[in-house]
Parts: C-alpha cells; sequence; structure tokens
C-alpha cells in the first residue's frame, strides 16, 4: 500500500501541488510504483492512470533531488510503459527536464500548455452559468470524454466533491470544475465551445475559490491568455504534452484549461 502522506512529502518537496486525495486517486484508480529508501519523503515515484483501452496517463515521475541523475526517472518510466502494455496511446504531459528522457523512449511532441497562478479574479461577459449539481456529473462526464478522449468518470466526481462550490455549468452544457492543491487551489478540467463561455466559468470558478489559484492552460487558447494576462496572471512553468503509439484522441479545441499534468 503506498505511504500517501510521504508520497505527498515527495511532490512537495519538488514544488509539486499534488495533495494526499490526489496521490489517493493514482493509488485507487490507477498503478504506482515508489522507490522507498526510508526517507521523510518516498525516494522515486511514477504513476499510471488508464482510462480506456486506448488511452493511458504517465504521472508522477518524480525523485528526490539527492537521489537524481541515478537512472531512477528512466527506470521507473520503463516500467510505466511495461504497465501499459497493450495501450493505444500513452500519454504524458513533460516539463523542459523531462522532455530529453521521454524523447529517448519514443514519446512524440503533441502539443504545449502552461501552468498559470492566477492572483485576482478575472472580468467576464454575461454568459449564463449555474453552481454545478451531482446530479449533473454523468452529462459532465459525457463533455469531457469528447474533449479528452475517454471517461474520467471517478476522476471527474472526485475533483466535484472536493470543491463543489467552484463548479459551475453553462447553458450548452460546458463546464468547470476544481479542487485543493498543497500550494494553490487548481482550477480545471475546463470544457467549452467558445472563449466568451470559457472566461466566465473561470471567472467564476475563482471568484468561488476566494484566493489565488493556478490553472494549464493550452497555447492554443491565445483569447484566454490575453485575459489571464489582463488579469495578472503570472506564467510558472511550460510543459509539452507527449504520446507514444497512437495520438491523442478528443478534441483538443473544446478544452482551453486542462485537469494537470498528472492527470491529463
Amino acid at each position: 500500500m503506498l505511504d500517501l502522506p510521504r508520497a505527498a512529502a515527495l511532490s512537495a518537496l519538488i514544488g509539486w501541488n499534488q495533495t494526499e486525495a490526489d496521490w489517493r486517486l493514482f493509488e485507487t484508480q490507477g498503478r504506482v510504483e515508489a522507490l522507498d529508501d526510508g526517507g521523510a519523503a518516498l525516494a522515486a515515484t511514477a504513476a499510471t492512470l488508464r482510462y480506456a483501452p486506448h488511452l493511458a496517463w504517465v504521472s508522477m515521475v518524480l525523485v528526490r533531488p539527492d537521489l537524481r541523475r541515478q537512472g531512477h526517472a528512466t527506470r521507473l518510466m520503463r516500467w510505466a510503459i511495461e504497465n501499459l502494455d497493450g495501450t493505444g496511446c500513452i500519454a504524458l504531459d513533460a516539463t523542459l527536464a523531462g522532455r530529453p528522457v521521454y524523447e529517448r523512449l519514443g514519446f512524440i511532441a503533441r502539443s504545449g500548455f502552461a501552468r498559470w497562478r492566477l492572483p485576482a479574479p478575472m472580468a467576464a461577459e454575461g454568459i449564463t452559468l449555474r453552481p454545478m449539481r451531482p446530479e449533473d456529473l454523468p452529462a459532465v462526464i459525457a463533455q469531457d470524454a469528447l474533449a479528452f478522449g475517454a471517461p474520467r468518470a471517478a476522476l471527474l466526481a472526485d475533483f466535484f466533491a472536493r470543491r463543489p462550490q467552484a463548479a459551475f455549468l453553462a447553458t450548452d452544457g460546458s463546464f468547470v470544475l476544481a479542487r485543493d492543491g498543497h500550494r494553490h487551489p487548481q482550477i480545471g478540467p475546463l470544457v467549452a465551445r467558445d472563449a466568451a463561455t470559457a472566461q466566465a466559468l473561470l471567472t467564476a470558478a475563482r471568484h468561488a475559490l476566494a484566493e489565488p489559484c493556478v490553472l494549464d492552460l493550452s497555447d492554443a487558447a491565445s483569447a484566454l491568455r490575453a485575459a489571464i494576462e489582463a488579469a495578472g496572471g503570472v506564467l510558472e512553468r511550460p510543459f509539452t504534452r507527449m504520446s507514444l503509439g497512437a495520438t491523442l484522441p478528443g478534441d483538443a479545441a473544446l478544452s482551453p484549461i486542462f485537469a494537470g499534468p498528472e492527470f491529463g
């Protein structure tokens, strides 16, 4: 069984935003490989989530700073690929440092996004929204599957349960969810068919959270990026979405804000 506090200690030590609740999702909905040398934080980890036979995600490839450059990340990635053998598309989101490791294993860059910190609320035009209710989840899961390319029922239900006050729906079925984080609450996924609706959903979630938050914004969402910059958003780090095997499914244009590099 995964030691959740020490897994969370590792991600916190490296400066990531995951909580024990995030690590619990990896353990209950996927698989985690951990290197444990008895330290206060786990030595190294990798996690896999198989969303469907055609799509799986690799994440949390973390190595404690005192153990880096010893081959642990490559070994853990080989474990993840073997664990997901037979999956049509194996995907991950790479940092600048991690991208060369994944390229050597055959992963191909597909698109980019960036982590933004949003310290202040944003302005938005009058788009009709309402708070999400538990009975909305089946329709939300279906909308997310169109954008992401595979159903993520357990993931979205977990996010909704954590921060229901920051979950909103538009009349066309567009939605936003949010969750707690170690450093800041995180907004995402957000699925919308146009930039105005996306901005309204983001604004509603940010107001509901009532504190600075982070989000992972697609490089293609230029209009939403301009609005975030105008509100004082701060770019923290870029990522590259990569895949091994088949190309990524879904309709990326519907999802300007992702669930996060750990979940896709």
